[in-house]
């Protein structure tokens, strides 16, 4: 009989409370993979391609999938004919979590041209159900979350250039991505949250400390 038992290996990695413990390991031939210690157990990502190493209807990710869907309708039945229907943006937001636990644990292991990548990931996702969702509250979630996904993407280059030492790079990256936010905060008509916006504060403050 197999053992299944993985309490041996949690005893050996004790979970800390508020603390987001993440390890890389050796997969073998299946590569390089991250471990999440959770409170019940652990979460087990690839290193590249979809972190659950399932491929969606053959492809790659289902953010592929549903762009190769897209270009054959329209390429059949001409422009605007794609949407998306709740259950679609549900799937890909499915997807999309999975992308983040995969980018905080890169941000964690100091991978940060890996998190920029899981990030854009990301922004795609929102991009497809912002203009394709047939429901307006997918389009809204796509909005809502536009803003926290961007951050990390540029938190992500800043402290990349910062890790080869590209001070004025960094720099340039964290103005330029408040510029960004602020932007797409007038686009929507949140200009009364310029002040308050958590992402927005975390920039601002960090440029005078990276400066």
């Amino acid at each position: 009989m197999m053992e299944s038992d993985i309490g041996p290996l949690l005893g050996e990695w004790e979970y800390a409370l508020g603390e987001l413990s993440v390890r890389k390991i050796d997969g073998g031939r299946g590569g390089q993979k991250i471990q999440i210690r959770m409170d019940l157990g652990l979460m087990q990502l690839e290193w590249s391609g979809r972190p659950d190493a399932i491929r969606p209807h053959g492809y790659a990710s289902l953010l592929d999938y549903y762009q190769e869907k897209k270009a054959e309708r329209e390429g059949d039945q001409g422009p605007g004919t794609f949407s998306l229907s709740r259950e679609d943006c549900w799937d890909l937001a499915q997807e999309a979590m999975k992308y983040y636990w995969r980018r905080i644990s890169f941000f964690e292991l100091k991978e940060y041209q890996r998190a920029e990548e899981d990030a854009k990931h990301n922004l795609k996702i929102l991009d497809m159900c912002y203009d394709y969702a047939e429901n307006d509250e997918d389009r809204q979630l796509a909005e809502q979350y536009r803003v926290f996904v961007t951050g990390h993407r540029i938190q992500a280059r800043a402290l990349a250039y910062l890790d080869e030492d590209g001070h004025d790079e960094a720099v340039e990256e964290i103005r330029q991505g408040i510029v960004e936010i602020e932007a797409f905060l007038e686009k929507i008509g949140q200009l009364d949250h310029l002040d308050d916006c958590p992402e927005l504060l975390f920039l601002r403050e960090w440029e005078s400390e990276v400066e």
